[in-house]
């Protein structure tokens, strides 16, 4: 465990430092690019990726081990991978974004965040994060009556973001003239969402971090790996590796999956069940985005429910999207609820995945950092609900994946050259 330590060390600190905050599930050829478009501006930065865990932020298991997707980043050119923990990885847009710009703006040294966006309209972006942290009354009365009408959260909230801020004049960079049917579509992109998302973060913690957006190219959920269509989607990739599409996914990944320890879709579904099968209703009106209701739904629903699937279809509204509902029922297996996240509101601790050889100058910086940096698992703050949150996630990933507990324990650092 590394604490802050005011003592020099003699060696040379990269120029700029760049953060991505990501999933890598898994790591491909879109996100090899993104590195290589952060070195065509800034040739001499460091890259450093704050990584979500066992589970993504749509509440999935990731295919892989972090310890893999932090190799196979390292391997690509990252200099130094973190992980985000379970409490920030597995949420909404939001808070997400929030959990990995605070630990790279706690770090002490990152320069710049990078972040995929549908265009490089960062000022209107920005807007868009000043009224969202604003909240005031304009925005939030549009944002019920979107809700009101049952459109999706995020629909609903990029409408209501377009009707604050569209203006019949309003122009682009490109002097491209924009409607509101058009803002919302911008502010609705899941990307975009997301960027917004980083730049509202960036605001909140008064952070001297400054954006460097990448411009992202292909489908979201792109099920073909064609190369013809350009960069891969990790959803087709998980497709192809799921049917053990060997050669293809090395195609767009850049290395061989074959005999990584692999977690199907589908092998925690009764476990799932079963977790949810034994809260109340009162406990699962304590999962965190469990409102109005909900959980009325659910408990009825994981009873009649026989796998994953099943349930999400039976919980699912036009209110309620896939991704909500499934961070929700992975909150239940977790055990993770809303009282961890109102005494955990900012990361205390950041675990190291891996790092390059030759990296002694960003070991040292990170030495420094104000905050807590675990590099042996059994050195971390044990007694912690966050720090058990992960535990548990990386229990419950290892038993999907036929692996036996105490994985997180096992993995040590990744140490690439």
């Amino acid at each position: 465990m590394h604490q802050k330590n005011k003592q020099k060390m003699p060696c040379q600190n990269p120029p700029a430092v760049v953060g991505i905050v990501c999933e890598y599930n898994p790591f491909h050829r879109g996100h090899a690019r993104q590195f290589e478009l952060i070195r065509e501006k800034l040739p001499e930065a460091a890259i450093v990726c704050v990584m979500s865990g066992p589970f993504t932020q749509r509440g999935m298991p990731a295919v892989y081990a972090p310890a893999e997707r932090a190799r196979a980043a390292l391997t690509a050119g990252a200099d130094l991978v973190l992980e985000l923990p379970a409490l920030f990885a597995i949420r909404e847009a939001e808070h997400f974004a929030l959990g990995g710009v605070s630990i790279l703006h706690d770090l002490g040294f990152v320069t710049h965040i990078s972040f995929g966006c549908e265009n490089h309209e960062i000022p209107l972006l920005a807007e868009a994060a000043q009224v969202l942290e604003q909240q005031d009354d304009c925005f939030t009365d549009r944002l019920r009556e979107a809700l009101g009408r049952g459109m999706p959260f995020a629909a609903a909230q990029g409408w209501a973001l377009a009707q604050v801020l569209g203006r019949e004049e309003r122009e682009t960079e490109e002097s491209l003239p924009l409607s509101k049917e058009a803002l919302g579509r911008i502010f609705s992109a899941p990307n975009n969402i997301l960027a917004i998302s980083y730049l509202r973060a960036l605001a909140r913690l008064h952070s001297p971090i400054r954006p460097l957006p990448v411009l992202r190219v292909g489908s979201y959920h792109e099920t073909s790996l064609d190369p013809s269509r350009g960069y891969p989607s990790a959803t087709a990739v998980r497709t192809a590796l799921a049917k053990e599409n060997w050669a293809e996914a090395q195609a767009a990944c850049g290395y061989d999956h074959r005999g990584l320890p692999f977690h199907p879709e589908k092998s925690l579904d009764l476990v799932l069940l079963n977790e949810l099968r034994s809260m109340s209703k009162a406990q699962l009106a304590a999962l965190p985005d469990c409102t109005e209701g909900l959980q009325n739904r659910l408990y009825k629903a994981c009873r009649e429910a026989l796998n994953r699937e099943d349930l999400l279809r039976r919980l699912k509204t036009r209110r309620y999207t896939y991704a909500r509902l499934s961070r929700l029922c992975c909150h239940g297996m977790l055990g993770l609820t809303g009282r961890m996240l109102k005494e955990n509101p900012l990361p205390a601790y950041v675990r190291l995945l891996g790092l390059r050889v030759g990296q002694e100058g960003l070991l040292s910086l990170l030495r420094q950092s104000s905050l807590l940096v675990v590099s042996k698992a059994a050195d971390g703050p044990l007694e912690e609900d966050a720090y058990r949150l992960d535990e548990k996630a990386y229990d419950l990933w290892a038993l999907g994946a036929g692996e036996a507990a105490g994985l997180m324990y096992r993995q040590g650092v990744a140490v690439c050259p």
